[in-house]
């Protein structure tokens, strides 16, 4: 099983993406578990699938939103 440390800017980029820290943002908006976000905020290593499932996740709600704010 290959591990990953997210670096502490992405993190700060994910959180900004969060209305708030609660287990029902953290499933439905980024599609992590508490205990997922608890590891990457102390920079502990995350599996790299749910890495790579994570930063897909990402990428479509950025461009989601740069479509929304006329910026794309």
């Amino acid at each position: 099983m290959t591990m990953i440390i997210v670096d502490s800017d992405q993190v700060r980029r994910l959180r900004s993406l969060l209305p708030a820290i609660t287990k029902a943002h953290l499933q439905g908006t980024l599609g992590i578990s508490e205990t997922t976000w608890v590891r990457l905020r102390d920079k502990r290593p995350i599996r790299r699938s749910t890495y790579d499932r994570l930063m897909r996740r990402f990428a479509a709600l950025t461009k989601s939103l740069s479509a929304s704010n006329g910026l794309i």
